[in-house]
């Protein structure tokens, strides 16, 4: 399936901001279950931008409805091109620079991507992927050894200065 192209604009019409291309795709299903959403965030006109994590549904979901940026028949393209495994979408939005529109998409509040590390519960293989999405969240993720390990995304750990993260 080619990639769909959108392009959504926050700013007002009388200022001009940059445009970033927002890149989605969606990840190979584990045991059975949606596989979850590569983000990469980068200028329009750069060919390959390195991912920023991994978001599940309930993650992308977040913060497609923030601020009413993206209206029903966008959301519903959205959902719809990554309704299919290796499904992928690039949105366009207009930010006052590339770490606004990092931070929002990688901090957003309450669905952060974090490093997430694990074991696998069979060969006790340590890994670690960075992913948003909500605390208590539960997702199956494929260990090297070919076994399914389920992960519960955990709390926000505060860090030196009391705060979370």
């Amino acid at each position: 399936m080619p990639p769909v192209a959108m392009t959504v604009v926050r700013a007002p019409d009388r200022v001009v901001l940059p445009p970033f291309a927002i890149s989605l795709t969606r990840l190979p299903q584990v045991d059975g279950a949606a596989g979850l959403i590569q983000l990469s965030v980068g200028p329009p006109d750069q060919r390959t931008v390195p991912p920023v994590g991994a978001l599940t549904d309930a993650a992308l979901r977040g913060r497609l409805g923030h601020f009413g940026a993206h209206d029903a028949n966008e959301i519903a393209a959205i959902r719809k091109a990554l309704s299919v495994e290796g499904g992928e979408i690039t949105i366009h939005e207009s930010w006052a620079g590339l770490s606004a529109c990092l931070q929002f998409w990688s901090g957003f509040v309450g669905l952060q991507i974090r490093r997430i590390a694990w074991n696998c519960g069979h060969c006790g293989g340590a890994a670690h992927e960075n992913i948003g999405g909500s605390v208590g969240e539960t997702l199956p993720r494929l260990c090297k050894c070919g076994v399914v390990t389920r992960i519960t995304l955990p709390k926000y750990a505060p860090d030196s200065t009391g705060s979370s993260r």
